[in-house]
């Protein structure tokens, strides 16, 4: 009696062990340079197996920023659950609660960072059991005399694999590689597999003058094409060589039999537009670069599932949180993705997608049309995304469009009141409150 009662708690243990959570980040990725998701032929052979074998969302969006470099709104907002312009104020004395990490702490996780860090508030060195390299959020040079740093950081998550897995707890392992933002180098080989003249452009890239109410674009009018594929070149490049770093990484934990009993995130923390809609850079917000790859892998997961429905990368932190049974906390923004996840169903997580950059770009999107408004100039687009995903034809002057832009600036009025946006969008577009 004695032996069935222990094997028993022995079963109950097991069966309530927690998943390991590995989380891997990139920087400055868009959709278009991920396999799976099907433009370009970018070879990624390790994050499309990834989304092979879990559930991946072709309209994850970041909610913005205040800031030139995107990234610090993004991580800020990931690590702490709360909205664009509530991250804003956070700083290390003033946070909305705990972090992703300190939550993870609280319920045994070991926690380990490798890679870039570039959010508000706690520090990796605060908030992390343990720490491998921590690079800036700019680069100089990604070349050191310890190595590339894409390998440094990929070399750094399977020594820690190969550690934690001599112990009972479970872990964190949150991997930042600062690929592919600039600078972006790497070896010959990768750009080789990457002729430029080869290089499939979006059909929303042509030559000629940059978009006039976009900031910080990286080059200068008119813009070239050809540029553009040089640009893409060394994304592609970058982008493989992390994705051979990230086949490390799920080799080293199949070869410690930790992969199936692992929850695995793969994404970027906003995308980026190489000419596309006039565009050089990431503080706009065409979907190309207010989007960017979210794909989630686990026990229960289904696979190979493809979901299109808008929600926010942010929403990974409830998610997690409710994948592992820990309590959300009221104060959090975000929402959980399990119940989307577990049962791959297109149900709806928004009613609508708010995005905000600066004080001079805003934008809602609520079915089929996305309006973006620059607000200084009092300058409107409106797409409509279902007949124009490169977002091409602005339908702002046709006949018809007006009850189509002040139903979405009524929904767009409710974001401002819920996340505290005091932009008075009345007075920039008066003609359509009247």
């Amino acid at each position: 009696m004695k032996q069935i009662v222990v094997l028993a708690l022995l079963v109950s243990a097991f069966s309530f062990a927690q998943p390991n959570i590995i989380f891997i980040e990139s920087d400055d990725q868009s959709n278009l340079a991920v396999g799976a998701y099907g433009f370009g032929g970018i070879s990624t052979p390790n994050i499309d197996a990834l989304a092979d074998s879990g559930v991946y969302f072709t309209n994850a969006y970041n909610m913005g920023c205040w800031s030139p470099a995107v990234c610090i709104p993004s991580r800020t907002m990931l690590f702490n659950g709360v909205h664009l312009w509530k991250a804003s104020k956070i700083n290390k004395e003033r946070v909305p609660g705990l972090s992703l990490t300190e939550r993870l702490k609280d319920k045994g996780y070991e926690t380990y960072f490798t890679g870039k860090w570039h959010a508000l508030g706690k520090s990796v060195k605060e908030t992390f059991n343990h720490y491998g390299t921590i690079t800036p959020g700019q680069l100089k040079t990604y070349h050191s005399p310890e190595g590339h740093y894409t390998d440094i950081v990929g070399n750094e998550a399977v020594a820690f694999i190969n550690s934690a897995a001599k112990k009972e707890s479970p872990f964190f392992l949150y991997v930042a590689f600062n690929a592919p933002h600039v600078p972006r180098q790497t070896e010959q080989k990768y750009y080789d597999m990457y002729p430029k003249a080869e290089i499939e452009l979006p059909p929303s890239v042509k030559a000629g003058p940059l978009h006039p109410h976009i900031k910080y674009n990286y080059t200068s009018a008119p813009l070239n094409p050809k540029t553009m594929q040089g640009r893409y070149q060394q994304n592609n490049a970058m982008v493989t060589h992390m994705d051979d770093r990230i086949g490390d990484i799920f080799e080293a934990l199949k070869a410690q039999g930790l992969y199936e009993n692992s929850i695995i995130v793969f994404m970027s923390d906003h995308g980026i537009s190489f000419g596309e809609n006039g565009v050089a850079g990431k503080v706009c917000l065409y979907d190309i670069s207010a989007k960017a790859p979210l794909i989630i892998k686990g026990p229960g997961i289904p696979t190979g599932k493809k979901l299109k429905q808008r929600l926010y990368l942010q929403d990974i932190y409830p998610t997690l949180l409710d994948f592992i049974g820990a309590d959300i906390p009221d104060y959090m923004d975000f929402k959980s993705l399990k119940p989307i996840i577990k049962k791959a169903s297109e149900k709806d997580v928004y009613k609508s997608i708010y995005l905000a950059m600066f004080d001079d770009q805003r934008s809602i999107i609520q079915g089929d049309y996305k309006l973006i408004m620059y607000p200084k100039v009092n300058v409107a687009e409106l797409y409509n995304l279902k007949n124009d995903k490169w977002e091409t034809k602005n339908l702002i002057s046709k006949s018809g469009t007006t009850t189509i832009v002040k139903k979405l600036l009524t929904e767009f009025v409710q974001w401002q009141e819920d996340t505290g946006d005091e932009l008075d969008i009345k007075q920039a577009f008066p003609e359509y409150f009247n």
